[in-house]
């Protein structure tokens, strides 16, 4: 059964004219729903919430409510619940090359490595093990053990971030080479 695009609008509305605004109004009202939604590409979903209606349609398959937008929707509900996403074609040309790493005063990142090893030097032992231990993703571990609770610690990492960047500023505006005085322990 092939219906033709008169037959399939008055699916919407046995006017013409009427039946082409009411397509109109249903596609603004499903790309409504779709950024309701997040969708990330509303009009896309749309279409395509309307072509396998159509489609299902040309196919044979009726509408069984008063309110042909409400079927619409039906399908729109689904292609949300699929997480449909239409694929876009992107040629090599519009894919831009990865920028180079920025460099952390003029450094090469063996130096970088050097200058951190520095600053970490001069923070107090149980700071550092803070540092370690939430950077290798066991910070909780090591706050429940310290008594802290998560905010506690994300506040004293946030704070240690802060001194960390000002002892680099420093420094870096002294002298890169100057070697730390420390108490023989060894940490990276």
């Amino acid at each position: 059964m092939t219906l033709s695009q008169t037959q399939l609008l008055a699916i919407l509305d046995p006017d013409p004219g009427r039946a082409e605004e009411r397509y109109v109004e249903l596609h603004q009202k499903l790309v409504r729903y779709f950024e309701w939604n997040r969708a990330a590409e509303p009009e896309d979903m749309a279409q395509e919430a309307l072509k396998r209606g159509f489609t299902r349609l040309q196919q044979g398959q009726k509408i069984t409510i008063d309110d042909a937008a409400g079927y619409f929707f039906g399908i729109a509900r689904n292609l949300v619940r699929e997480g449909w996403t239409a694929r876009k074609e992107e040629s090599l040309e519009d894919q831009e090359t990865p920028a180079a790493q920025p460099s952390f005063r003029n450094l090469n990142p063996s130096e970088q490595v050097v200058f951190l090893r520095q600053c970490l030097r001069d923070l107090p032992e149980n700071d550092f093990e803070m540092l370690m231990a939430y950077v290798e993703g066991n910070g909780q571990a090591w706050g429940r053990k310290a008594g802290l609770e998560p905010g506690t610690l994300r506040l004293r990492i946030h704070r240690l971030r802060k001194r960390l960047e000002s002892m680099a500023r420093t420094r870096a505006s002294t002298s890169v080479t100057k070697k730390p005085e420390t108490d023989g322990a060894f940490r990276p």
